[in-house]
């Protein structure tokens, strides 16, 4: 049986989630993986795995609507 959820944590992971899109697509370290050495897809792999944690953070909190 899992344990309830506190009503507060959706809106922490929404909130880490927002900074963590915000640290990897609009900060100082964006020549790192922006490079004309790097593959042409890694822009669109971000956005997969951003897209991803996004989908499990709805997915995890679905059934908890607050």
């Amino acid at each position: 049986m899992p344990f309830p959820r506190e009503p507060g944590h959706r809106l922490d992971s929404t909130v880490l989630l927002f900074l963590f899109a915000l640290f990897l697509l609009a900060s100082p370290f964006v020549p790192l993986w922006a490079t004309d050495a790097s593959p042409w897809y890694l822009p669109y792999l971000l956005w997969l795995g951003l897209i991803g944690l996004i989908a499990l953070v709805t997915h995890r909190y679905r059934d908890h609507d607050v």
